[in-house]
């Protein structure tokens, strides 16, 4: 068993936005700290750019590439973007669409994108698909400072991960800036009049990250005690969902002053679980399933295939090479729990794909017992550096 007693890091999620939002006013108070690679990619890219730089290295981040493409392409200039082959190959089809909207020639390589811009000429109207990724929208509205007349954004539904994308609505609005939100059935708009900078009169507070307090409680609960000791009141990220998962799943858990506690359980039930709205949940989640009772089913994410790597391929991997039983049904997984016969003592070796959240998730199973051995481990680094060390695990 380990014991966790601390703080989680500030949620990359919100910092990324947070950091773009203070561009367009330095004088914004941003209170977070994250090691990252996602924020620290965005913090040096940022500094760069001030420096006058015109050539940036953004890693493996999505919401870094997106949000800072649309930042620069603000700026007339010629822009080199490089990032991980494997970062480029996701789809970015949407970012084109919309830079070519705003009259930005973008170029895809293998390596890099190169942006030229003249500045945004901003149309009647923007067009956007909602059914890849929220980020999209989100890195628009995100840069939408300083313009000098209004943006109309019409987003195509299905909108994948919608909750984020009502996060980042949300902190733009507390720093100020007017939406307006309208929907249809096909159709959410969105009309954000001209606006000047970002109020910048109190500190912008930074959440902690409920994706990684979610895999340390999950760790917890297989093998451990956590006590999170910066747990919010409230919270814009969609992973507060987890603990409401806890309750269909009959985990314990305490929340008494601003500490959340999770103890090592014996047994969980099963559940059935929509993460249309938190994929990042899914591979964790699903090894809970795997070592609980009964018959969970976990849906509504076609978008996993899209993240860092194809999550639900990589997912039903994992579990196969411990010997789980699953399903695919529809546009998701049946996990079979406790449904493992193997013997735990035989040695497997997992790939995570350069996918953070598969290797924690593989790293639950290691809590279980199984001998698993995890190649490149340090891929845990693009969100929750510190995950390793936090489970008591020597890898």
């Amino acid at each position: 068993m380990f014991l966790f007693k601390g703080l989680i890091e500030s949620s990359k999620s919100w910092l990324n936005r947070a950091l773009i939002i203070q561009h367009y006013n330095p004088l914004l108070q941003v209170s977070g700290q994250s090691e990252s690679e996602d924020v620290k990619n965005t913090q040096l890219a940022l500094a760069q750019l001030q420096q006058g730089k015109k050539e940036f290295h953004l890693g493996e981040g999505g919401t870094t590439f997106r949000f800072f493409s649309l930042l620069v392409s603000r700026y007339p200039g010629t822009w080199i973007l490089n990032a991980s082959p494997r970062l480029l190959e996701r789809p970015q089809l949407e970012l084109k669409s919309i830079l070519e909207q705003l009259g930005v020639d973008i170029i895809f390589e293998s390596q890099r994108v190169q942006l030229r811009s003249e500045g945004w000429k901003i149309p009647s109207r923007i067009f956007c698909q909602g059914n890849v990724s929220s980020q999209f929208v989100s890195g628009l509205i995100l840069n939408a400072w300083n313009l000098p007349e209004s943006l109309d954004l019409q987003i195509q539904k299905p909108i994948v991960s919608e909750d984020y994308l009502e996060m980042t609505i949300e902190m733009v609005k507390r720093l100020q800036m007017n939406i307006k939100q309208t929907q249809d059935e096909n159709y959410l708009k969105l009309h954000i009049e001209k606006s000047k900078q970002p109020v910048s009169a109190q500190p912008f507070i930074a959440e902690m990250d409920m994706s990684s307090a979610f895999s340390l409680s999950a760790a917890a609960v297989i093998a451990g005690h956590a006590e999170i000791q910066n747990w919010p009141n409230d919270s814009l990220q969609p992973d507060r969902e987890f603990l409401n998962i806890f309750k269909r799943m009959k985990i314990p858990y305490l929340i008494q002053q601003s500490t959340l506690t999770v103890s090592q359980c014996e047994s969980w039930s099963s559940c059935k679980e929509n993460l249309n709205a938190t994929p990042d949940l899914f591979p964790v989640l699903a090894v809970l399933c795997g070592l609980g009772q009964g018959r969970s089913y976990l849906y509504g994410a076609q978008h996993l295939k899209s993240k860092e790597s194809d999550r639900m391929a990589k997912t039903i991997e994992l579990l196969s090479l411990c010997g789980f039983k699953t399903e695919i049904i529809n546009d998701g997984l049946a996990i079979y729990g406790s449904s493992s016969t193997k013997d735990r003592t035989q040695s497997v070796l997992f790939n995570p794909d350069q996918d953070h959240r598969m290797a924690m998730a593989a790293g639950l199973l290691k809590l279980a017992g199984f001998n698993l051995t995890i190649l490149n481990p340090e891929v845990v680094h693009k969100s929750y550096p510190h995950f390793w060390q936090d489970v008591g695990l020597s890898i």
